[in-house]
């Protein structure tokens, strides 16, 4: 009774003790379940910190148990990670994770998404590289993937996986490296030796040029060739292989390395294809500059827009001084030397010699990619920046005077009587342009100075070459000398007109308009059968009389005839 007495009646309070207590006693159960029940959302979060920062961040336990600043003192491995084919679902690789880790997921799957089962992030595959092992066999790469729900948008329905694979060795990668590097598409030598101009030599591979030794060597083994076949071919890289002046043209030789890890070892590598080409021979003759180096050398180095190397031997650096600025405009880089460099020099393809056609011609069913004297002409164009592209036509009623360019020579061929010949010209109504050596030097003022004209004409001679700077559709007009030259001439420059759009007219003297019928009776053998001369004493008898020794004595009178017809072609 006394008990139950003094008990009810305790002092409030004492009372208001108690409730605290107990409130605070809840309130502490509720907090350790809290604490307990988020413990997986930590082991989630932590993971999805550590696939931005590629750096392990610690689990539940090390959280507890951790180093400094809550970081774990040692991280957890990820070693063990791997892909199954059972962890394929619905189109998604999940990673099977370490046995610690997977009590922890396999509880929150019971609760949560699929989705939340496996929310850790990385960058694609397509994005990152692999991580570089730092040194020591026992070291992890991490490679990580991204994987997006095909049912969902955006960055929060895509599944990331983070897997550690074992390093690729140091020593692998540079093996790999070397082989990439050094990888070649083929290896080979095509020659062809039987055009009726010159012979080439094409080289695919590790080409190395053994400079004064004119040497061109592949070194690395045929794919496409037997051992029993022929592995050296000699070449003189000049397109006139008929004739004797092939002798001075230096001999090149082509040839597959016996062993090619003996190779001569590269001094200079050049990632561009090489040319060769010989600047001896005829080379100083204008329209030899021209047919057998100029427009071959078009012919198999345009394609490469510049990224290709010159390499020359008997090297003319008069010739190669005067074509600079059609040089430049073919190759970005300096010609180089052959003869006179002793270094080693090594080219992934190699081009040996030059294709020919014919005289200032190109064929266009047989050039590299169709290429044609259209295309060599534009070029041209652009090297010497000529401004007229066509010859357009004078109306009747017009006063402005069609430009003709006289090509005045010194010495054989020339005219008797030039000044004479310069006032029919004018007199027809022609503005005469008369040009003679040294006005032809400079070929850039000269390119100039032709493109301006609407008629070029001159007696058969280098000169006449300059057609090629000819705007389309002016007039060419050659006068033949005699005797029974006809044929040679139209070989050398009525054949070419065509394909350069450029109009032909020739005029062919009597015997009497020459000045060799002053020296020799007119019925002599030399006019009435001029190529008995040649066949009884040779080409260069015969050059010498009707070439070297032979002037012009125009006679104006029949020769406007002719020269009126091209003035009414122009004017219309």
């Amino acid at each position: 009774m006394r008990r139950s007495e003094s008990f009810s009646h305790l002092k409030p309070w004492k009372l208001s003790q108690a409730a605290l207590f107990g409130c605070l006693l809840i309130m502490t159960v509720i907090l350790v379940c809290l604490i307990k029940s988020g413990s997986n959302t930590i082991v989630t979060l932590n993971l999805q910190l550590s696939s931005y920062s590629n750096m392990a961040l610690p689990m539940e336990e090390e959280l507890k148990t951790g180093g400094q600043g809550g970081l774990p003192s040692t991280p957890p491995s990820f070693e063990e990670a791997q892909l199954s084919d059972e962890s394929l679902q619905g189109g998604k690789e999940a990673a099977i994770l370490p046995h610690a880790l997977k009590e922890k997921q396999d509880e929150k799957e019971a609760h949560e998404d699929a989705d939340a089962a496996t929310s850790l992030t990385s960058t694609t595959m397509e994005d990152k590289e692999l991580d570089e092992p730092a040194t020591g066999g026992n070291q992890t790469v991490t490679l990580q993937l991204q994987h997006e729900d095909k049912h969902g948008g955006g960055d929060s329905n895509k599944d990331w996986t983070v897997i550690k694979l074992p390093p690729v060795p140091k020593e692998k990668q540079r093996e790999e490296e070397t082989t990439a590097e050094r990888l070649i598409k083929e290896s080979r030598v095509v020659c062809d030796f039987t055009a009726p101009r010159s012979d080439i030599c094409s080289m695919d591979g590790d080409v190395r040029v053994l400079g004064r030794s004119s040497i061109i060597m592949l070194a690395s083994p045929p794919s496409d060739r037997s051992p029993t076949e022929n592995t050296t071919w000699k070449i003189r890289p000049y397109p006139r292989k008929w004739e004797s002046t092939m002798e001075l043209i230096k001999e090149l030789t082509v040839t597959v390395a016996a062993e090619p890890e003996k190779a001569p070892r590269c001094m200079i590598n050049h990632g561009v294809p090489a040319v060769f080409f010989s600047t001896g021979g005829f080379v100083g003759n204008y329209f030899h500059d021209f047919t057998d180096v100029i427009i071959p050398l078009f012919m198999m180095a345009r394609r490469f827009n510049g990224e290709v190397q010159l390499v020359v031997t008997d090297f003319n650096y008069q010739f190669m001084a005067k074509y600079q600025q059609i040089l430049r405009h073919l190759s970005h880089y300096p010609a180089i030397n052959l003869d006179a460099d002793d270094r080693v020099h090594c080219f992934p393809h190699a081009h040996v010699g030059l294709h020919s056609h014919r005289a200032l011609g190109i064929d266009a069913s047989k050039s590299p990619n169709g290429i044609s004297m259209s295309d060599f002409r534009d070029f041209l164009r652009k090297c010497f920046s000529l401004k007229r592209k066509y010859s357009e036509g004078i109306d009747l009623q017009s006063r402005r005077k069609p430009r003709l360019l006289l090509i005045l020579r010194r010495g054989s061929r020339s005219f008797v009587n030039e000044r004479q010949v310069m006032r029919m010209v004018k007199g027809l109504g022609f503005k005469l342009i008369t040009a003679g050596p040294e006005e032809t030097k400079n070929i850039s003022r000269f390119a100039q100075m032709v493109n301006s004209v609407d008629v070029l004409m001159g007696i058969h001679g280098a000169g006449l070459t300059n057609m090629v700077f000819l705007p389309s559709n002016a007039t060419l007009v050659q006068i033949i000398p005699c005797c029974d030259l006809a044929k040679g001439c139209r070989y050398i420059f009525e054949e070419p007109a065509p394909d350069m759009g450029i109009r032909y007219v020739e005029y062919e003297i009597r015997v009497e308009e020459s000045s060799l019928i002053e020296k020799y009776p007119r019925d002599d053998v030399l006019f009435r059968d001029p190529l008995s001369i040649q066949k009884q004493q040779g080409f260069n008898a015969f050059w010498n009389i009707f070439l070297n020794q032979q002037k012009v004595k125009l006679d104006v009178r029949r020769f406007r005839s002719i020269l009126s017809g091209v003035l009414r072609s122009i004017k219309h």
